[in-house]
Formats: C-alpha cells, sequence, structure tokens
C-alpha cells in the first residue's frame, strides 16, 4: 500500500498526474492523512534535490532546436497561421509597456495584438478615431479611471471615444483587436 501511495504522491507533486487523475488525487488529498504525508515527502525531497543541484543554464541554441522539433513535428493546416508562445517581436508602445502583431488583416485593416505592462507601467489617454477596439484581458489588472479590468474581462471601446490614462499595480497581458 505504501508504494502505491508513493507513486500516487510522485505522480501528483511531479506534476504527471493530470485531467480528472489529478483531481482524484486532490479529492484524496483533503481527506487522506497517509497521502497528504507522502505528497508531503516527495515535495520536500524534491525541494531539496532542486537546492542541492545549483543553478545550470542551458545553451541558448537548445531552445531553439526544441522550438524547430515542435514545429516539424506538427502540420500546418491549410488557411491558417500558428504563432508559438515566445516566437513574436515585442517593441516598446510606453515605458514599460510593450506589444507583438498576431496578426494584420490589410482587407479589414485590423491587427491582433498582445500587449505586456509592467507593475506601475501607465499609458496615456488617447482617442480611438480610426476604429473601435476590443480588449481582453488575459494576465494581471488593468486600470482606466475608475475602471478596473481583471483575468477574463472584456471592454470594448466604440470609434470616437476616449480612453483616461491606464495603468496596472500587478502588471498585465492583454488581447487587443485594433484599427491600423
Amino acid at each position: 500500500m505504501s508504494e502505491d501511495l508513493d507513486l500516487t504522491a510522485a505522480a501528483y507533486v511531479l506534476g504527471i498526474a493530470r485531467g480528472a487523475a489529478r483531481a482524484a488525487i486532490e479529492t484524496r488529498l483533503a481527506g487522506e492523512q497517509a497521502l497528504q504525508t507522502r505528497v508531503k515527502l516527495w515535495q520536500d525531497n524534491f525541494a531539496a534535490l532542486d537546492l542541492a543541484a545549483g543553478i545550470e543554464h542551458p545553451p541558448q541554441e537548445i531552445f531553439e532546436r526544441i522550438v524547430a522539433g515542435i514545429d516539424a513535428g506538427a502540420g500546418e493546416v491549410p488557411g491558417t497561421l500558428t504563432l508559438r508562445a515566445g516566437s513574436g517581436n515585442w517593441s516598446e508602445m510606453a515605458p514599460g509597456v510593450t506589444y507583438t502583431v498576431l496578426f494584420e488583416d490589410p482587407i479589414a485593416k485590423r491587427r491582433s495584438i498582445l500587449v505586456r505592462a509592467l507593475p506601475g507601467a501607465t499609458y496615456e489617454s488617447h482617442l480611438h478615431e480610426q476604429g473601435h477596439e476590443e480588449c481582453l484581458v488575459l494576465e494581471g489588472d488593468f486600470v482606466m479611471g475608475g475602471l478596473k479590468l481583471l483575468p477574463g474581462d472584456f471592454h470594448f471601446a466604440a470609434k470616437g471615444s476616449l480612453h483616461p490614462p491606464a495603468t496596472t499595480v500587478s502588471g498585465c497581458l492583454l488581447y487587443l483587436s485594433t484599427p491600423f
């Protein structure tokens, strides 16, 4: 029985148990002291290994080789575009605020972008002269005047509307669809 608990606890701590299997372990953790003890033991053991290992920085080309291998194994779907996380070029919009263009539609004259702002960064007030803007908060907080948006919140700004200065307390990641 203890070996089964060890396997279950190790799979949980290492993140190998996923989905329904992980949820089942989490349900058991609420009431099984023996499983709680084994999970704590594995967490402590892995933490000790992590501390003893020291810091090793892999060569930069390793990441590129991994991404190339992933891309080589995934066929393109006709009529689609896939951008891998971390593959975009980020540009500065304002101090502490950067963006990357995901897609531009020259016919509709719209672009999809990600905007990342560091904690405390601000973005000046601006007028939406070209058309409407759609914003979805993916991470963090985004504050415009008295309006505070959190992850999952959607904000629409109509053509001709004026945004007050914006800021973030904890930093944020936004998805925007904007005219250009």
